[in-house]
């Protein structure tokens, strides 16, 4: 280290900067830095999937709002939600989606180490639980919409016959 004698005492002398260094205001990544690797880039589109899953909540809570205010306004709203444009939207955060849960899935085998005994359990088989319970969930909803509104309509079919 060398020192300057300046009006106010003695001061470090700077060195030329590092190669590479770049000031502040100046930051050092390109600003596709994530396109350069693989893992990077699912890892943004996942980030990025999380936008389109928050919008689609927001716009499910203004159609329930839309039931709250009566039966023309949630038709109106429904077909609003009809145009090509929505559904290019649903069927872009239905992907989304997807990404965002199977990514996340397949994260759940690296978290925290699951025992039984003195084994750890290998990720592959949390993951593979985890979608097993995906796939369990996904299939219990799908029934519950199937079914879930045939007994109104086979005790008004009794009450009309």
């Amino acid at each position: 280290m060398s020192y300057a004698r300046t009006e106010k005492g003695w001061v470090r002398e700077i060195g030329a900067a590092p190669a590479g260094y770049r000031p502040a205001d100046q930051p050092g990544l390109p600003s596709a830095w994530w396109r350069l690797n693989r893992r990077y880039t699912l890892y943004m589109w996942r980030e990025m999937s999380s936008v389109f899953v928050a919008l689609w909540s927001l716009f499910f809570l203004n159609q329930l709002n839309q039931v709250r205010r009566g039966e023309a306004a949630y038709e109106a709203s429904v077909a609003a939600r009809r145009r090509p444009a929505w559904i290019a939207f649903h069927a872009v955060t239905l992907g989304f989606a997807i990404v965002h849960s199977v990514t996340f899935l397949l994260a759940a085998g690296k978290g925290p180490t699951l025992r039984v005994g003195d084994r750890r359990v290998p990720e592959r088989a949390v993951a593979a639980g985890a979608f097993a319970g995906w796939a369990g969930a996904s299939l219990l909803v799908l029934l519950v919409l199937l079914l879930g509104g045939r007994r109104d309509t086979d005790e008004a079919e009794g009450a009309a016959g």
